[in-house]
């Protein structure tokens, strides 16, 4: 007598097979959730720490989890436990408006976002920063960064590393240099006075350089500063203490130049003349009278130039403006051109002005002394 065997209907062994995925699907749910740690709140690869009054970033944060939100919170640099630097599977750390006054080590090993602005960051060792070899992108607003608290070459080991904001810092220079890769460069509101033309040659990707809200005068900028910066696409010099526009400013391939809110008084003849590429142009809020005739005349791509706000004195120095503004094609946008003297024609758009009768109302722009007499 033969051993008898039970045959499953093919419809029992996909209902079988179907239990059998769910249920190991819910046993991963089940143990993504028990190594979630008590105080945050996981969901699926984010787990969500802020908020919550930590001093220290809660341990048995679980493999497979992408980003960390700790931001908000009075976490300080003796909070990151060893095993911490160990989870590989975290890319994203939000660690902004924290109590951290040095660059945190022990983060997870390959990080490639990092959020610390808000903190009180002091120093940055070349040392904390070499643990993330894969940081791609790091954000140090508002902090207290000195430049003697920055090490030299801090920022060398991360090779990969394309963007990095450094804005609203105490920073008076730029000389701890940066990774070769950096893509945009942001050092804007700070009290730099002076950079060298060393400090920004190691930066062959750059693509935008924000360096508003300095103290930068045009001594300040060294000769050839912006010379091997050969792929910046965008420059903003704006709210500087300039008088005119930096000469050497990079050719080959920029499109947006930023320099309003500056104390400039005149632009030299060649200062735009090997900007072939310029899209943008911005010239408002400075002390500009006159313009030179033949200023734009190399800007053959432009798109948009604006100049409000400055002091323009229409007298029939200005008639090639008014020239030049009713050949230009219709590409182009420009905005801000309105007198401020003489007397007649304040507030008039240079272009509403009779200039055959500008004779009639020439002479001198009067000084901010004049001004005030008057």
């Amino acid at each position: 007598m033969g051993v008898q065997t039970t045959q499953w209907p093919s419809h029992g062994a996909f209902f079988l097979k179907s239990w059998l995925l769910i249920s190991l699907g819910l046993s991963s749910q089940v143990s993504k959730l028990l190594g979630c740690p008590s105080v945050c709140r996981c969901d699926r690869n984010f787990v969500y720490c802020n908020d919550r009054n930590l001093t220290s970033v809660p341990l048995g944060i679980p493999e497979g989890v992408t980003t960390l939100y700790l931001q908000n919170n009075q976490i300080n640099n003796t909070g990151f436990p060893a095993e911490l630097h160990n989870v590989q599977s975290v890319h994203t750390v939000y660690l902004y408006s924290n109590q951290l006054q040095e660059f945190p080590t022990n983060l997870p090993k390959n990080v490639r976002v990092l959020h610390l602005q808000e903190n009180n960051i002091e120093t940055i060792s070349r040392a904390a920063v070499a643990q993330l070899l894969k940081l791609e992108e790091l954000y140090l607003d508002d902090n207290f960064l000195r430049t003697e608290q920055v090490e030299i070459g801090a920022f060398w080991d991360a090779v990969n590393l394309k963007l990095l904001f450094l804005s609203k810092n105490i920073l008076n220079r730029v000389s701890f240099g940066f990774p070769m890769n950096l893509q945009e460069l942001r050092v804007d509101d700070n009290r730099i006075t002076t950079i060298l033309d060393v400090e920004l040659e190691d930066l062959p990707s750059l693509e935008r350089l924000n360096l508003d809200g300095n103290l930068l005068t045009n001594r300040g900028i060294a000769e050839g500063t912006f010379r091997h910066l050969t792929k910046l696409k965008e420059l903003s010099l704006a709210g500087n203490l300039l008088s005119y526009p930096p000469s050497g400013l990079p050719c080959r391939n920029l499109l947006r130049l930023y320099l309003q809110d500056n104390q400039i008084n005149h632009i030299p003849l060649t200062a735009f003349s090997k900007l072939r590429k310029l899209e943008r142009l911005d010239i408002s809020n400075n002390q500009l009278h006159v313009l030179t005739q033949g200023v734009f005349d190399s800007l053959s791509n432009l798109k948009q130039l604006t100049a409000w706000k400055n002091p323009w004195f229409c007298d029939c120095s200005i008639k090639w403006v008014t020239e030049w503004l009713k050949y230009i094609p219709s590409s182009l946008s420009v905005r801000g051109f309105t007198c401020q003297e003489p007397e007649q024609v304040r507030g008039m758009a240079v272009t509403e002005i009779n200039m055959n009768l500008c004779g009639a109302f020439s002479g001198a722009p009067r000084t901010a002394s004049d001004r005030a007499v008057g």
